[in-house]
């Protein structure tokens, strides 16, 4: 009877330590590969089994922030475990498409993104093709819009108060040898005219949707030329200004040289180079935020100072093998290992977007900041190729910035690490920076 006594005194001990929010060792059972949180005291999880309802007095999820966001999904953000993916306290993302489903986890929101794209003629003179290298332009110039006009009508009455961006890199050409790889390329005239008729189209399904000008990849002076065309093509064809509720833009250093790495030439101009950026420049944060201060300035001085700007893509692109990391010293080490990156342009971009301010260039209504909202490239873009002696290949990226493994690359030899599902190393930097910031899941301003 003393045993029995005993036991149920030890069961009753228990249950009134649970429910008074006390924590003792448990061993919990998860549905992902996450590592699951440790006891208040810091403790690992000891090996007592005993199989109730995990309650955690006083917790509450964190709190989306607003401005900070993520682009390029290869799986939906559900697809993560939901207390990790809340942790990242995502408050927006793209993923180059509109449709009438996207969804909206964790408070995240969606901003749609309408594809344009200038017809060209294929080889033959006469067929109309989306996708080819060189300036084949069909005449009379004409483009695509995906989804159609009356599609984006319904989609815009449908859902009110949207952001929606119109068009996508706008300014890279096609490119490739032996293959057509593409964005949105265009014509300046012919983008001003595209964006007018979207525009308008929006603007009647939903008075109250916020416009965005599609972002080029980044902003060089070769670039400001390609958008003043585009500005001035807008004036010159409707005999108004350019109706944009925000100002939208790429960020990012890639060399601008004909048939070389980078960002190409824009669409309509036969200079051969522009700034010819470095491999390494691509993490040097310091020249994108020069970037940022011109593309303010431009606004100012065509009237726009009192307009937001968000950076709907923006990150590192170069993977660590890119460059003979073991050449380097151990002082500084891989110039594009995770670490470089967190620290040449992760923080550095998160600390300027937040404080930095210029009453003369920045925002007023948002406490005179340049920048109102960010995007990283990539949330899971972890894509690559496996190269070596079969049966020893090792596994290169195609970029760098993945905050996500997706889980659908396989690993490519018994020699290759696991990826498995979840965060990266730079994931978890991410997630260390957003830990302590306030709640900022409220728009800063009214649009």
């Amino acid at each position: 009877m003393k045993k029995l006594l005993l036991a149920v005194t030890r069961i009753a001990l228990l249950l009134c330590l649970l429910f008074a929010g006390i924590s003792f060792p448990v061993t919990a059972h998860w549905a992902s590969t996450a590592t699951p949180p440790v006891s208040r005291a810091g403790a690992p999880l000891g090996p007592f089994q005993l199989y109730l309802p995990l309650i955690l007095k006083g917790y509450t999820e964190p709190a989306p922030l607003w401005r900070f966001g993520i682009s390029r999904l290869n799986n939906p953000l559900t697809a993560y475990n939901s207390y990790g993916m809340a942790s990242m306290r995502l408050g927006w993302y793209v993923n180059y498409s509109a449709t009438p489903d996207s969804p909206n986890p964790y408070g995240v929101e969606f901003l749609p993104t309408i594809r344009v794209k200038q017809w060209k003629v294929a080889q033959d003179g006469t067929t109309k093709v989306l996708c080819r290298v060189g300036n084949d332009y069909a005449s009379p110039a004409d483009y695509q819009v995906t989804p159609s006009l009356s599609a984006i009508s319904t989609l815009a009455g449908q859902n009110p108060g949207q952001t929606w961006l119109i068009g996508n890199e706008v300014d890279r050409r096609d490119w490739g040898s032996g293959y057509c790889a593409s964005q949105d390329e265009m014509l300046p005239e012919v983008y001003a005219q595209a964006y007018h008729d979207i525009y308008a189209t929006i603007k009647a399904a939903d008075p109250t949707a916020q416009v965005a000008i599609g972002a080029m990849v980044e902003f060089t002076p070769l670039r400001q030329q390609y958008l003043q065309k585009i500005w001035d093509a807008y004036q010159a064809q409707y005999g108004g200004t350019m109706p944009v509720d925000v100002w939208n833009i790429h960020l990012y250093v890639l060399r601008e040289e004909q048939g070389s790495w980078g960002a190409d030439i824009p669409p309509g101009f036969n200079q051969t180079q522009g700034t010819l950026y470095s491999e390494l420049d691509n993490k040097d944060f310091s020249l994108a935020w020069d970037q940022i201060v011109a593309l303010r300035t431009w606004m100012k001085a065509h009237g726009q100072q009192n307009k937001p700007l968000i950076i709907s893509e923006y990150g590192v692109l170069f993977p660590p093998w890119v460059i003979d990391c073991p050449s380097y010293p151990l002082t500084t080490g891989c110039p594009f290992s995770p670490e470089q990156i967190r620290d040449s342009f992760m923080y550095p971009s998160f600390n300027a977007f937040l404080n930095q301010t210029d009453p003369s260039i920045g925002y007023p209504v948002d406490g005179n900041r340049l920048v109102q909202r960010w995007n990283w490239f990539s949330l899971d873009y972890d894509d690559g190729n496996c190269e070596g002696d079969l049966g020893h290949e090792i596994f290169y990226d195609n970029y760098a910035g993945a905050l996500f493994n997706s889980g659908l690359i396989s690993p490519c030899s018994p020699d290759d690490p696991s990826r498995p599902i979840g965060l990266t190393a730079l994931g978890t930097y991410w997630q260390q920076y957003v830990r302590s910031l306030p709640p900022g899941s409220a728009r800063p301003y009214s649009p």
